[in-house]
């Protein structure tokens, strides 16, 4: 087993929807194992393989109280019932989270690491993980769920309503004035705050990318530190 790079907001391949897995091998068995692994030492819930760079439809989940993690490969929800607000984060949107719709109880089934059949009718978190991972096997983000009165918010803080919808990332960029390569003084240093569309962006991994994207855009961004989640569902 090893670990593997969990890619970020706004990679692409998140948006992609991954493939039916039509022979449960030793590949397919690998890859959700690398995968239990990574969701582990980042400490999701739960993490599709599109997440790691995999466009096959695996799941892992390891719900909290629970021993081990489980594997589930072409899960489907096959029905649901009811309707709750909840509070949702993901790994590939480190940091940040945000209010969703999820269903009370789902019905789905998958196949295990061995092929067997399984089929389960879960609540609470199970349900919520299902929905959200099922999600990102079909392309498909929980901020693509936010409701049009709330934004993505730091981890841990409180989502006020009344606020604008917002799928983009507030920043507070400090703009360098001065031409030569001496250290700027604070009269050449201005602090702008501004928005990162996400939208406009392109990565091939991480947060990273968009401060590259900031700097041929002529800023120089000082930091982007979001917040680390005990709640990332992935």
């Amino acid at each position: 087993m090893s670990l593997r790079q969990i890619r970020v907001f706004p990679d692409p391949i998140l948006r992609k929807k991954c493939r039916t897995v039509r022979r449960v091998d030793d590949k397919v068995r690998e890859l959700a194992q690398d995968m239990l692994e990574t969701m582990d030492a980042a400490g999701g819930v739960g993490l599709a393989a599109n997440q790691v760079g995999a466009l096959q439809r695996v799941v892992t989940l390891h719900l909290p109280g629970e021993e081990s993690g489980i594997i589930l490969v072409n899960p489907e929800i096959r029905d649901t019932q009811g309707e709750r607000e909840v509070i949702e984060g993901c790994l590939s949107l480190p940091g940040y989270e945000g209010m969703v719709k999820r269903s009370m109880i789902v019905k789905a089934r998958w196949l295990d690491e061995n092929g067997s059949k399984i089929k389960v009718t879960a609540e609470n978190l199970f349900a919520q993980a299902l929905e959200h991972e099922v999600d990102h096997l079909n392309g498909i983000l929980y901020v693509d769920h936010l409701h049009e009165h709330e934004k993505l918010a730091a981890a841990g803080t409180h989502i006020a309503e009344g606020q604008p919808h917002m799928h983009d990332l507030e920043v507070e960029l400090h703009v360098e004035h001065n031409n030569d390569d001496s250290k700027p003084s604070e009269s050449d240093v201005e602090v702008v705050h501004s928005t990162i569309k996400f939208s406009d962006l392109y990565s091939q991994s991480s947060v990273d990318q968009m401060q590259y994207d900031l700097r041929l855009a002529g800023y120089v961004l000082d930091s982007v530190k979001p917040l680390e989640s005990e709640t990332d569902l992935t």
